[in-house]
């Protein structure tokens, strides 16, 4: 066991009251920082962060998600009633996360690279009820100006590119729902690891969605199922009709932004690529 592990261990023990049996780094994890905790009766997440405002980011989010209902992790307060340790000799900062229990969404397609009607309908729903959290506020608030204070309230970056035919239609975005942040555990639908998110206009996150979900080098374009997807999201054909050519081009635009700023793989590279051809081909 490294260092760090008995780092947390040791926390773990004395701040959360939890009962270590075994830590294990998450290897699936970009960037290092997530562990995989074996509690006594239960499993957990910790993640590790740098930077204090990214801490603080993450657990306001997470509190307004389980305070909403959104199905996602929740933070584990320690015994002084914090919902992150700061480790001072190392100045990082350590959350824990109740873990989710299921299987990724990954392990739900079909030959062909299907996925079941329901499921699609349901992860549809999932997201609507992710981006009307701020929705639902900005109609409470007498005005467009005040309406923006509730994003500086979770200080979420935005977007890194717009486009100039908006809808004015912002909300918190999760931007990687890969088939790895989706888990489906019996009836419900999780949403994990929100490391990523920002904050912009809720088309952004229908664009990505559709591009993880529904396009694939291997399989090619999931037409059918992209259109049950967003008549199950909007559920209002006037937003639909509105929003739906946005989505093309906040596909490219976020392809475009990964190959530009991320270090991709040969075989990621070309995914993304592939993804590209079908979105100005198909969308």
């Amino acid at each position: 066991m490294n260092n760090i592990n008995k780092e947390i261990k040791k926390i773990l023990t004395q701040k959360y009251n939890i009962e270590t049996v075994k830590i294990e780094k998450n290897k699936e994890s970009t960037d290092g920082n997530v562990f995989i905790i074996y509690g006594k009766h239960k499993k957990y997440v910790a993640k590790i962060y740098d930077d204090i405002i990214h801490t603080k980011r993450m657990v306001n989010l997470h509190l307004l998600l389980d305070e909403k209902k959104i199905n996602a992790p929740k933070i584990i307060k320690n015994i002084d009633g914090n919902y992150y340790y700061k480790i001072i000799d190392k100045n990082i900062y350590l959350v824990i996360y109740s873990f989710i229990e299921g299987k990724k969404l990954e392990y739900f397609y079909k030959d062909k690279g299907k996925l079941n009607e329901n499921l699609v309908k349901r992860i549809a729903r999932n997201l609507r009820k992710l981006h009307n959290i701020v929705i639902e506020n900005e109609i409470k608030l007498p005005n467009k100006e005040k309406s923006k204070s509730y994003k500086n309230i979770l200080n979420l970056p935005q977007i890194p590119f717009m486009i100039e035919e908006n809808t004015n239609r912002y909300s918190i975005l999760h931007f990687d729902l890969t088939k790895s942040n989706i888990i489906i555990d019996k009836n419900k639908i999780n949403f994990i690891d929100f490391d990523d998110s920002k904050y912009g206009e809720s088309v952004c996150d229908i664009a990505i969605i559709i591009s993880f979900l529904f396009l694939s080098k291997t399989n090619g374009i999931d037409l059918n199922n992209i259109k049950l997807f967003l008549k199950e999201y909007y559920k209002n054909n006037k937003l639909q009709s509105m929003e739906s050519p946005l989505i093309k081009e906040y596909g490219l635009k976020w392809i475009n932004y990964l190959l530009n700023e991320k270090k991709f793989n040969t075989s990621l590279t070309e995914s993304f690529e592939e993804k590209r051809i079908l979105i100005r081909k198909y969308l």
